[in-house]
């Protein structure tokens, strides 16, 4: 699973440097057109947590969007300013439904932060992928969760892959400061060990971000080279074997194998 956070480019607001909203709505939209290039010429279907606040600015582009991947619910604003209400969830939903004509089933807070997961039930959405089950000083302290996909109260639970051991992440900082040669190995080893592979990454990271107050960290290999190591990466993982699919229907096939194991 290839999921992108389609979202408005606030990082910077976390380092102290305010961003416009027109500049944050046009660093995203750049990033995404090399992106989609990259998909549509390996032909993946990835699935787009989208805010409802950039679908609602950006309408024709998700509708467009949503005629081949899947888009899912990033709740409604990405700011860090703002505060989270359980009622952002529903009219996120119901922005991206009208939006981009699809049912919207699944979920992931902004930040990754922890939240009433209630909510998402009592909305009727399928699953959540709000979950990095790894340790990071000052951010995720989730070693005793299950690294697993798995159903809790009712709700598939997708957590972004970590590598069997020492659970170190596979995400988006980790895409773009490792060699590419070791994070395509490592990605290998969990996808074989696991059977499944949950990587996340962000439109805006594809755009270029030279001119904005980052750490180098966040901001190395952006633009055409961050989409040139995308390509690479795909190109490293494809096989015979590995199919590449949206969320939603790694959910079909995950329920349907677990139906098969009840039967025996």
């Amino acid at each position: 699973m290839l999921t992108f956070d389609l979202e408005e480019f606030d990082i910077p607001e976390e380092y102290g440097q305010k961003v416009s909203e027109q500049d944050q709505m046009q660093v995203t939209l750049g990033g995404l057109r090399g992106l989609l290039s990259v998909l549509d010429k390996h032909n993946i279907r990835a699935t787009f947590f989208t805010t409802g606040h950039f679908a609602a600015e950006n309408p024709q582009l998700v509708r467009a969007l949503a005629a081949k991947h899947e888009i899912a619910s990033h709740a409604l604003l990405h700011s860090p300013m703002h505060i989270f209400r359980e009622s952002d969830i529903e009219h996120s939903r119901k922005i991206l439904e009208s939006v981009s004509g699809q049912s919207v089933k699944g979920f992931r807070m902004p930040r990754l932060k922890p939240f009433d997961k209630g909510a998402l039930l009592r909305l009727g959405l399928r699953y959540d992928s709000s979950l990095n089950p790894t340790w990071l000083p000052g951010r995720y302290n989730l070693l005793s969760e299950d690294p697993l996909p798995s159903r809790k109260n009712g709700l598939i639970e997708l957590p972004c892959s970590t590598v069997p051991w020492l659970r170190f992440p596979l995400f988006w900082l980790s895409f773009k400061n490792l060699p590419l040669s070791l994070y395509a190995w490592l990605c290998r080893f969990t996808l074989h060990r696991r059977g499944n592979l949950m990587l996340y990454f962000h439109p805006w990271e594809f755009a270029d971000l030279s001119g904005y107050q980052l750490p180098l960290y966040v901001k190395r290999r952006d633009g055409e080279k961050l989409l040139r190591r995308l390509d690479r990466l795909i190109h490293e993982l494809k096989n015979p074997n590995v199919q590449f699919v949206c969320c939603d229907s790694f959910c079909d096939h995950w329920e349907s194998e677990r139906v098969d194991l009840g039967a025996k």
